[in-house]
């Protein structure tokens, strides 16, 4: 697997596992994250931004289905899915890509997109 698409590989898994400690290690110190609640700057805001409130009753889930990588970006096609804490019934899912900048190893930039095919225009632009 090549280093970008480990890197990616790891920001998924440890933001599955809420696990703050793992996504610190592949962010870049000048990482920016754009959310739909704003733009964060810094692993400080990343890690607050990935720090999940509890929604009462379900969890978030995000399934990798590929990732796509072009020099120093990515896309991960993925698929966001909202589970019943109770059941483990799946009660919601949406289709989208999240797309990475990548510098030395790093995420540098992560922003979502809610149409993939956006998502893979813009990694093909480059």
């Amino acid at each position: 697997m090549p280093d970008g698409a480990a890197v990616v590989l790891a920001f998924v898994n440890a933001f599955n596992a809420e696990d703050l400690d793992g996504l610190a290690e592949v962010l870049d110190p000048e990482v920016v994250i754009h959310s739909a609640r704003g733009v964060r700057y810094g692993i400080d805001e990343a890690l607050s931004w990935a720090r999940r409130a509890s929604s009462g009753e379900l969890d978030q889930r995000i399934e990798l289905e590929a990732i796509k990588l072009e020099g120093d970006r990515a896309v991960a096609l993925v698929r966001k899915q909202w589970w019943w804490r109770e059941s483990d019934e799946l009660a919601r899912e949406d289709e989208m890509a999240w797309s990475f900048e990548l510098r030395e190893g790093r995420i540098v930039s992560w922003r979502p997109f809610e149409d993939r095919a956006k998502a893979l225009a813009a990694l093909s632009s480059i």
